[in-house]
């Protein structure tokens, strides 16, 4: 499976991208902060609907946790937890951890996580989490290198399988929803949000991300006469609203797809300038106007299993 970072770019152009995360990663950090756990308290309410019930007391996975692991720790303060990842994770600085993650990762993820740390970044994030969740010191959740399509859990062993943001990054998205639905308990319930390629910051350019896109064009990864001047930062599986409808449909019937139509103004009036000029015909407003996809999905009990018989009647 590649790499989260598994793109090539030049030198300048990767200084150039390690600039526009920084500016990313430290401006308005509590703003910036808040907003991520609203999107988290989003998937808390969402999955609490799905269940009926408060998302506590539950044997939950996250898929793709990342470094600095926010879902992880927010959902931990309630339940058991633990998280998966294709990168090792290095929660503190050390020759070893170093060493270990220059051996797995490759250099250039080594160097980025490295940066961050030296630059204070991460324990800046994990000081603004701590401080707006009330807690009084993030906790080390488990976090096992594990690829999401060959997962080494037993069947019918979680709760609750969630994921953020990530599944527009594996390279077998349909072994990793296949995975999903053994490994979850009947009843169990999964919920991913994922960042949609069809949308203007689908392609992953960080200047879109940082604010400071200059000229380059809105859905320009989707032009091919543009589509030199975008910088991907990550590997993308490229798929499409009707894509993932039917990766997950074929899984997991019943589970719903919902297009979340989150643009930002000013991506759907630069998108009225280019319908009008015959441009982007080939993609519905629906998936262009869509940031964010969230699939959810219920397991359905075997007969057998909700029957749940009880102890036989003595007999008189």
């Amino acid at each position: 499976m590649p790499s989260y970072i598994g793109v090539p770019l030049g030198p300048v152009q990767r200084a150039v991208e390690f600039w526009h995360l920084y500016r990313t990663h430290t401006r308005d950090l509590p703003g910036r902060i808040h907003a991520l756990l609203d999107e988290t308290r989003d998937m808390d309410s969402k999955i609490s609907r799905l269940i009926g019930a408060p998302v506590a007391g539950l044997k939950m996975l996250e898929i793709g946790p990342g470094q600095q692991q926010l879902q992880l720790a927010y959902f931990g303060r309630n339940n058991e937890v633990m998280g998966i990842d294709l990168d090792v994770l290095l929660p503190v600085l050390s020759f070893r951890g170093c060493v270990h993650m220059l051996a797995q990762n490759g250099w250039l993820r080594t160097c980025k996580t490295v940066g961050r740390k030296l630059l204070g970044i991460d324990a800046r994030i994990r000081a603004e989490v701590t401080a707006q969740l009330g807690l009084g010191a993030l906790p080390e959740l488990p976090v096992l290198r594990m690829d999401a399509s060959r997962m080494q859990f037993p069947d019918d062993h979680f709760d609750v399988v969630f994921s953020k943001d990530v599944f527009e990054h594996l390279s077998d998205p349909e072994g990793a929803i296949r995975e999903i639905s053994r490994v979850l308990k009947p009843g169990g319930t999964m919920f991913v949000r994922l960042h949609l390629f069809t949308c203007d910051s689908g392609g992953h350019d960080t200047r879109i991300f940082s604010g400071r896109r200059g000229g380059l064009p809105f859905w320009a990864h989707l032009r091919p006469e543009l589509g030199q001047q975008v910088r991907s930062n990550a590997y993308l599986n490229r798929l499409r609203l009707d894509d993932w409808v039917r990766l997950f449909e074929s899984r997991m019937p019943g589970c719903r797809v919902i297009a979340l139509c989150n643009a930002p103004p000013p991506d759907r009036e630069e998108l009225a300038k280019l319908r009008s000029a015959g441009q982007l015909s080939n993609y519905s407003d629906e998936e262009l106007l869509s940031v964010g996809v969230d699939a959810c999905w219920r397991k359905p009990v075997s007969p057998l299993t909700a029957r749940c018989p009880g102890p036989a009647p003595a007999k008189p």
